[in-house]
């Protein structure tokens, strides 16, 4: 049967992609909140016009973030989540700028995820385009500081996913086409050992090495590792010392933790725990700092109904779905662990993110628009669908 959503994105196609185009030549690193805020000034224009009720959550280090709500009917509330921060610094156009390459868009942030943003709010004007009104109710969120963690909207979650039913995250796929249900919880440690100084020639007896400690620390902290599993302990950064010839009095390392379900993050907190209080050498103490982010991505109660739901919509734009565990986080990490069911990878096809090779499938731009207003088109269009 054909999907009754393709013919209408069909003739928007080169209406998306001047969209998104525009997004991306629109650079808005993370904390370049002026830049940000733009982003959010073109899309909650967009949402306006769509019939939403805005709102702005004012932040003075990053941008501004974006709520925008479409009361129906009395059908299930349907949330979806973007962020309009990239990675890549005022600049980068001039030497990465916004190029096509056959069937791929190049550029910074075409992937992650002005591409996943277009998605969005293409496949929700799909539906109202054809259905009207909605049975239910729609919330988009856009936050602006989410490639650095979102520090300022991560806490908002519980409140803004209280009484939501359904959430898609326009995160891009992977680079096969999966989708997401699973991401690892990541936490940022700061370890710090202080010693004693002494000159490391003449009076090695009287110093206390800071690096020694430190060094046997991050040989043991990495020992918490289970590739098996897919739990990983990556030490970025180390500091200590001052000069080769003195015993260091202090040294510092920061620890990147990602771990697959919440039992593995107790597991790695209680060893962190275990070695940081370990005295190793006399003079010398140790202490840790930091905490777990993001909590493991788990499947809520319910989501196998939503998995159905888009399988079954995706066989109509000849899709064979795939569902994928990765290590990277996103917001979709918080709103699972409230307990909501929720698809992340929603967005476009894409690869290399982060990177100067920053690509986006462009076939799959449109394809998963359709794909997302046929879902919506289930959850709270021709059907409802309740949690």
């Amino acid at each position: 049967m054909e999907n009754p959503f393709a013919a209408y994105v069909d003739a928007r196609q080169e209406e998306m992609f001047d969209f998104l185009s525009r997004l991306v030549r629109m650079e808005s690193p993370s904390q370049e909140k002026q830049c940000v805020d733009a982003v959010i000034d073109l899309l909650e224009t967009a949402y306006r016009n769509l019939g939403f009720k805005t709102e702005r959550l004012r932040r003075d280090q990053y941008g501004n973030h974006l709520i925008a709500n479409l009361l129906g009917g009395d059908g299930p509330r349907v949330l979806f989540v973007g962020h309009a921060d990239t990675v890549f610094p005022l600049g980068t156009l001039t030497t990465m700028p916004l190029r096509r390459e056959d069937n791929r868009l190049l550029g910074p942030g075409v992937e992650d995820m002005k591409g996943g943003l277009v998605v969005m709010l293409y496949a929700i004007r799909a539906l109202l385009g054809l259905r009207g009104s909605p049975k239910g109710s729609l919330r988009v969120v856009v936050n602006s500081d989410e490639e650095p963690g979102s520090p300022t909207s991560r806490d908002l979650w519980p409140d803004l996913c209280k009484d939501v039913d359904w959430t898609f995250i326009l995160e891009p796929a992977r680079p096969d086409g999966g989708l997401v249900l699973r991401r690892k919880g990541v936490g940022i440690f700061h370890l710090t050992v202080k010693g004693r100084s002494a000159h490391a020639g003449a009076e090695p007896e009287k110093g206390a090495s800071a690096i020694r400690v430190l060094a046997k620390k991050i040989l043991d902290l990495e020992a918490l590792a289970d590739l098996k599993v897919g739990t990983t302990v990556n030490t970025g950064v180390i500091q200590g010392g001052t000069h080769p010839y003195v015993v260091p009095a202090e040294a510092k390392a920061s620890i990147d933790i990602r771990v697959p379900t919440l039992a593995e993050r107790e597991r790695v907190l209680a060893g962190m725990k275990a070695i940081v209080e370990r005295g190793d050498l006399p003079g010398t103490q140790a202490s840790l700092e930091g905490k777990f982010h993001r909590p493991p991505m788990e499947p809520a109660p319910g989501i196998e109904r939503l998995q159905r739901i888009v399988e079954e919509e995706a066989r109509t734009v000849n899709l064979q779905i795939r569902w994928a565990l990765t290590g990277g986080a996103s917001d979709g990490n918080n709103i699972s662990a409230a307990g909501v069911p929720t698809v992340d990878g929603m967005g476009p096809v894409g690869g290399s993110a982060h990177s100067p090779d920053e690509y986006m499938d462009i076939p799959s731009l449109y394809q998963k628009t359709v794909l997302l207003a046929s879902v919506l088109d289930r959850l709270v269009g021709r059907e409802v669908l309740r949690r």
